[in-house]
C-alpha cells in the first residue's frame, strides 16, 4: 500500500535503549516515516534521536501516563505508538486488545493475552510442554515440585525470575545448601535444569502474520546489562526450525524474541521475549525489519516479508558518549570511527562483514 505521506510515528522511552533501538531501526524503514519520540525525563539524549520530543508522565503513572501520551498523539497527528520501554508495553497492552490509545491510535506491541503466559516463564514452560523440547523445570514455590526436580534430574540448577530479563536474580545453584538462599533471593522463582551451552546462545527474531513467519538467528555474548553486547547472524536450521515451533504453537501474531542454548542434548529455550529485541536495529540493517513490519500489522496493513535470506552480519556494542557545549548533544567525530556503514545493497559480496 503506498501512501502520499510519510507515517508519523512516536517511539516512547527515547531516552532508554530499547527506544533508541527502534529508532533506528525504523530510520531503516523503507516506508517513509516522521519519528516522534517522548520520555518521563527531559535530561536524557532521547531527543536527539527523533523529529520532535516531549516529556510525558512515567508508566507507572497510569491513566494520568495514558492521557498525557493520548493528548500527544492527537497534537502530532500519530499514526502509531511503539512504547519503547518494557513498564510501557505492561500499561498500553492493556488498553485493548488489538491494543489501542482510548483515541484509536494503535499501540505497537503484543496484547496482554500473549504476553501474560510467554513473558511469565513458568506459564510458557507450561505452555509449550510437549510442543518443543525443552529443559526440566519447576516453580520454585512449590518446594515438592523443586525437591522432585532435582531427585530426578540432579543439579546443578539454575534460579530465576518468572518475570523480567533472564539475567536479573540469576543463580546456578550447584549444592544443596546454596538453593534455599537462591529461591529467597529471587522474586518469583523458577528453578529449571541446566542448560549446557556446548554449540552456543542464541537470540532468535520471530516475526507471523498471514500465515507466514520468518525468523532471524545471533549467536550472542551477554553483557553486564542483560543485553546482547556481541553477535552474529548464523544460519542454523535446528535453532531456526525450534524458533518457528515455538511462533506456530503459541499463535504469535507480531514479533517476539527467544532466547535458546543448542546443549549437548540439543536446542533448548532459556526464555521468550514478548516484545521486540534490543537487537532490532541490527536486525532490520540485515533485512529483518520486525518493528517497521509490526506497524503495518497494528495498521491493518500486510507485512511485506522478504523471501530471500538475511544479509550476514557481525554486531559489536561499545560504550560512547555524546557532548552537550550549550547548543544541543551531538557526537565527537573525533571519538566516533565509521560514522556510516553502507546499506546492504551497497556492499560488494567480497565486502561483506562476514
Amino acid at each position: 500500500m503506498k501512501r502520499s505521506s510519510p507515517l508519523r510515528l512516536l517511539v516512547t522511552g527515547v531516552n532508554g535503549d530499547f527506544g533508541q533501538g527502534f529508532v533506528k531501526a525504523l530510520r531503516l524503514s523503507r516506508a517513509p516515516a516522521e519519528i516522534h519520540g517522548c520520555d518521563a525525563s527531559g535530561s536524557g539524549v532521547g531527543s536527539t534521536f527523533v523529529d520532535s520530543f516531549a516529556v510525558v508522565p512515567p508508566a507507572g503513572a497510569g491513566e494520568v501516563y495514558v492521557h498525557r501520551l493520548d493528548r500527544l498523539c492527537s497534537q502530532l497527528g500519530i499514526d502509531a505508538v511503539i512504547p519503547g520501554s518494557p513498564p510501557e508495553i505492561d500499561v498500553l497492552c492493556r488498553l485493548s486488545s488489538p491494543p489501542a490509545l482510548p483515541s484509536g491510535v494503535p499501540v505497537v506491541c503484543l496484547d496482554s493475552k500473549y504476553r501474560d503466559v510467554y513473558d511469565d516463564k513458568l506459564l510458557c514452560y507450561r505452555f509449550l510442554e510437549g510442543e518443543v523440547p525443552l529443559a526440566p523445570y519447576a516453580d520454585g514455590e512449590d518446594e515438592e515440585a523443586v525437591r522432585l526436580l532435582i531427585e530426578r534430574h540432579g543439579l546443578p540448577v539454575i534460579v530465576k525470575r518468572r518475570r523480567g530479563q533472564g539475567g536479573l536474580s540469576f543463580h546456578v545453584v550447584e549444592r544443596m545448601d546454596q538453593l534455599a538462599p537462591a529461591i529467597a533471593a529471587t522474586p518469583g522463582p523458577v528453578v529449571q535444569g541446566f542448560i549446557d551451552e556446548e554449540q552456543g546462545e542464541y537470540s532468535v527474531g520471530l516475526f507471523a502474520a498471514s500465515g507466514r513467519e520468518t525468523a532471524i538467528a545471533f549467536r550472542r555474548r551477554l553483557g553486564r546489562t542483560g543485553s546482547s553486547w556481541s553477535a552474529e547472524t548464523v544460519e542454523d536450521a535446528e535453532v531456526l526450525r525450534y524458533a518457528r515451533e515455538i511462533a506456530r504453537a503459541s499463535g504469535l501474531r507480531g514479533s517476539a524474541n527467544v532466547q535458546v542454548r543448542k546443549s549437548s542434548k540439543g536446542v533448548r529455550l532459556l526464555e521468550v521475549n514478548a516484545r521486540f529485541s534490543s537487537l532490532a536495529p541490527v536486525r532490520a540493517w540485515a533485512g529483518f525489519r520486525d518493528v517497521e513490519w509490526s506497524v503495518a500489522l497494528a495498521l491493518g496493513e500486510t507485512p511485506d516479508l522478504p523471501t530471500e535470506r538475511y544479509h550476514p552480519l557481525r554486531f559489536q556494542r561499545f560504550i560512547h558518549e555524546m557532548i552537550d557545549g550549550g547548543f544541543g548533544f551531538s557526537l565527537v567525530p573525533e571519538w566516533t570511527p565509521g560514522l556510516r556503514l553502507p546499506a546492504p545493497n551497497e556492499v560488494h559480496p567480497e565486502q561483506r562483514l562476514l
